[in-house]
């Protein structure tokens, strides 16, 4: 009589289902390597972009020169040369003295032309000037510097170079003119006064304008110059 053996059965993967396994994992990690490939490629993009955004930012803004840098630099030329000489104009006024005789009778009367020589000096005054009044155009490369109108500070007569003309004396007139002090002062304001109406002169002003916009670019091109050789001064007047 035959004896039943027992069966074990055991459970476990078979050739067929590895194989499956195995492609279907080669699939899904395929898979994921591309994500994270994808990922980084992205990350590598924003960060490369980020890099160039940088870079124009320093490129525009700190490319060794600000426009507070311009300010700073004109600022501290103009505090250097606060009341800026920029013409020197010869001048001559001539007058005529009369001296009256007794009764103002013509036969008494004496006169004597006399011309007096002197030289106006016209300035800027830079120490006028602030940060509201320098503006850096980065487009056209310009530093525009609105500079106050020349004006002329004083006058200054040259009491050696006097000419007198020899006096013309009425028929009892014998001897020559003699000034108090009183009348001397009198004569010199009205000298100096003279002056001044002839060196305000608009054709002596606009001379003295265009002086002024020669000497101020002179001044401050070198300095604009030594921040950036690209820009140039621009003097406005006001």
């Amino acid at each position: 009589m035959k004896k039943n053996k027992d069966v074990v059965i055991v459970k476990g993967w078979s050739l067929g289902t590895f194989i499956k396994g195995l492609i279907l994992g080669l699939i899904i990690g395929g898979i994921v390597v591309f994500l994270i490939g994808k990922q980084l490629e992205s990350k590598s993009h924003s960060s490369e972009e980020t890099d160039l955004i940088v870079d124009d930012v320093i490129e525009e803004h700190f490319a060794g020169y600000t426009a507070v840098d311009f300010q700073d630099a004109v600022l501290g030329k103009a505090k250097e040369h606060s009341e800026l000489i920029v013409m020197e104009q010869p001048i001559q006024y001539s007058t005529t003295l009369a001296q009256e005789g007794p009764w103002n009778w013509e036969i008494f009367r004496k006169t004597k032309a006399i011309t007096y020589h002197g030289t106006g000096i016209y300035t800027v005054n830079l120490s006028e000037i602030n940060k509201d009044r320098i503006e850096v155009d980065d487009n056209n490369k310009m530093v525009r510097i609105k500079v106050p109108h020349p004006m002329l500070q004083y006058v200054n007569p040259d009491y050696e170079k006097i000419e007198f003309e020899d006096t013309e004396k009425g028929l009892l007139a014998f001897t020559d003119i003699k000034l108090t002090t009183e009348q001397q002062n009198e004569l010199e304001k009205a000298v100096m006064t003279g002056m001044e109406d002839l060196l305000h002169d608009s054709a002596i002003l606009k001379q003295a304008e265009e002086f002024a916009n020669m000497k101020t670019w002179d001044l401050f091109q070198p300095i604009v110059t030594s921040i950036s050789p690209e820009y140039k001064v621009e003097v406005i007047f006001e």
